[in-house]
């Protein structure tokens, strides 16, 4: 368990934040609606772990901010 909760799902979502801003972009793709760009490193917790994970976003042509598709662990990384 890595400490995350539904009733507090902010924690969550400060955390993606957070992984995004602190972790290097590792693929960038030019798509025909926007960009899309993967994120992969580790996400801190409520619980003081830290998982790898591969987050990415996609920026539309018409946005100016990212928006998340998605979010998982990456399997055959060391975790702490």
């Amino acid at each position: 368990m890595i400490g995350f909760s539904v009733e507090r799902w902010e924690d969550l979502a400060i955390a993606l934040k957070t992984h995004a801003a602190e972790n290097p972009v590792v693929k960038i793709e030019e798509r025909e609606f926007g960009t899309r760009y993967v994120i992969e490193g580790p996400l801190k917790s409520p619980s003081e772990r830290r998982i790898q994970i591969r987050t990415v976003w996609f920026v539309a042509k018409d946005a100016t901010f990212p928006r998340l598709t998605t979010a998982y662990p990456i399997k055959g990384k060391e975790n702490d």
